[in-house]
């Protein structure tokens, strides 16, 4: 209440002091300095103040503290078994597209083989396979009702309620660059946390090679399948084609005709030639039979007498000397006879002819026959050449012919050879795929378990931390809550603070009665506050010409 030069607290307590500053009344509000009464006070001040709203503050600590005490006695005690697992990069983070190159053998980050192998872990159907392999019983041994379902409804609420326990139990960290991952599960009872999280170890491996599965497998065989299809199709195209056009292999009957085409080429050219060559033959067999005789002296007798008479009496002659001497008249005879013959035999007539036979002259019967052999050459020739002639014109409408269909056979064939290569290479993939499965089923390398899951030796609760938390909270909830009443309460504890507070000085300060009345200008013995003597006046100091 304020009245006149007078400030009152209505809601002093009984034992408290009661500040009454002096304010002029001619005072102007506009030359007074607006002034935070909490931002102006010291610590000590603060602590003055927090104390008078101790009951408060004291019964919120209590409500709050009280409340997570309440909960962190009510909190379970779970145990906690860890384990951990090695990722690697597998052929299963390997780019392999299913046609063409286009980057093969891209490969995945560390920490994007990490994130993906967390998901499989925090999948909900692997949890569902630890469920169906362990049972309801060792997952939710405090619900018995839930152990054996008989209906699906049941058995769908069994699912979940294990659901729930295996995802809130399941704790998996991760650091970046790091291929470790580590797994924690809690659980009511140590040897089942041990044995659920190594029960889930075991399935994620089972499990992640079927979500691995290779699903490239049946794309390639589906895809090599469509191709044999369209390979039976071109084939048969194919076939019909050469069937079309009379021929069992179009490469080899076009390189045939080609070939052939050549080699009757060559065959003509050299039958001409061969004619020519005849006919220059023949006409020089033809001069020189104008120059020879048809016929000749085939056989031809000489009459030798005188020879042989001359011989004969030199041989008489030697006789005779080995009886006579050299002048005897006998041998004189015989040289005289013998001089006789030899002047006949130089005179050219001791040599006669005796018979004399004519016939065919060989040189003009080997050149008529020769002639005969060119005559028959030449004609021969000349039917070879108009049959090879006739040849040619067949082999080169042939082969035009199938010029005009290369175009369609190009195309047939290119399909045919795109398609027995795509096979051949579906093929391949398909054995080698098929081989890789068998190779890693069983030993995957790209998940290695580091450490199985133990049955922990002492169980873990939240209660303490709980405690402290609430503990925290209260203490805060408290403060603020005393603040607050100290912001929105009226009056002070003492003098100096509301001196500090308002930036006035203290001119009286009166303490309280037993008894309080309702007049709010005057005190219980009715005189003014100036005409009291408990009540202590007097100018402000340093300031006289303020009033």
């Amino acid at each position: 209440m304020q009245s006149g030069h007078l400030w009152d607290d209505d809601d002093a307590d009984n034992g408290r002091s009661r500040v009454v500053p002096f304010r002029a009344a001619g005072a102007d509000a506009r030359t007074r300095r607006p002034v935070s009464a909490v931002a102006s006070l010291s610590p000590a001040d603060l602590i003055g103040l927090l104390l008078r709203e101790i009951i408060l503050m004291a019964v919120i600590f209590v409500l709050i503290f009280g409340a997570g005490a309440f909960v962190a006695t009510r909190l379970p005690k779970d145990y906690t078994a860890n384990a951990s697992l090695l990722m690697q990069l597998g052929k299963d983070y390997v780019y392999d597209p299913l046609a063409g190159d286009a980057a093969r053998g891209a490969t995945a980050t560390i920490d994007e083989v990490v994130q993906s192998e967390v998901e499989i872990l925090n999948s909900t159907e692997l949890k569902r396979r630890v469920i169906h392999r362990l049972g309801y019983k060792v997952i939710l041994p405090h619900a018995p009702a839930l152990w054996d379902p008989k209906t699906d409804a049941q058995k769908t609420a069994a699912d979940n309620a294990a659901l729930r326990v295996l995802q809130a139990g399941l704790g998996t960290a991760t650091a970046p660059q790091d291929n470790v991952v580590r797994l924690s599960f809690k659980f009511a009872d140590g040897e089942s946390a041990a044995l659920i999280l190594n029960t889930l170890i075991d399935e994620y491996q089972t499990y992640r090679q079927e979500v691995f599965t290779d699903a490239t497998g049946p794309v390639l065989a589906q895809q090599k399948a469509d191709f044999d299809r369209q390979l039976a199709d071109a084939d048969a195209a194919y076939q019909q084609f050469l069937a079309q056009n009379g021929v069992g292999d179009f490469e080899a009957a076009k390189a045939t005709y080609s070939k052939v085409y050549d080699q009757v080429q060559t065959d003509l050219y050299t039958a001409r030639a061969a004619v020519a060559q005849d006919h220059a033959k023949l006409d020089a067999i033809d001069t020189n039979l104008k120059t020879l005789n048809p016929e000749m002296s085939t056989e031809r007798d000489l009459d030798l007498t005188i020879p042989a008479r001359i011989l004969t009496l030199q041989q008489q002659k030697q006789e005779m000397l080995s009886r006579y001497l050299p002048d005897s008249q006998p041998i004189k005879d015989i040289d005289g006879q013998i001089a006789s013959l030899q002047s006949m035999v130089s005179a050219g007539q001791g040599v006669g002819e005796k018979d004399h036979k004519m016939g065919v002259n060989p040189v003009y019967q080997g050149l008529v026959t020769q002639k005969l052999d060119l005559q028959s050459d030449i004609a021969a020739q000349t039917g070879r050449i108009s049959q090879l002639e006739a040849q040619a014109d067949q082999v080169t409408k042939k082969a035009q012919s199938l010029l005009g269909v290369e175009a369609q056979f190009n195309t047939l064939a290119a399909t045919r050879d795109s398609l027995q290569n795509n096979i051949k290479t579906y093929t391949q993939r398909i054995e080698e795929n098929e081989a890789q499965r068998r190779m890693t089923k069983g030993a995957d390398d790209a998940v290695r378990v580091v450490e199985k899951a133990s049955p922990p030796d002492r169980p873990k609760s939240l209660k303490g931390l709980v405690l402290i938390v609430s503990f925290l909270l209260a203490l805060f909830a408290a403060l603020a809550a005393g603040l607050l009443r100290i912001v929105t309460r009226k009056g002070f504890v003492n003098a100096g603070m509301a001196s500090k507070a308002l930036d006035l000085p203290i001119l009286a300060q009166a303490r309280n009665k037993e008894t309080k009345t309702k007049d709010t200008g005057n005190k219980p013995d009715g005189r003014p506050d100036a005409q009291r003597p408990d009540v202590k006046t007097g100018p402000r100091p340093g300031a006289a010409g303020a009033a």
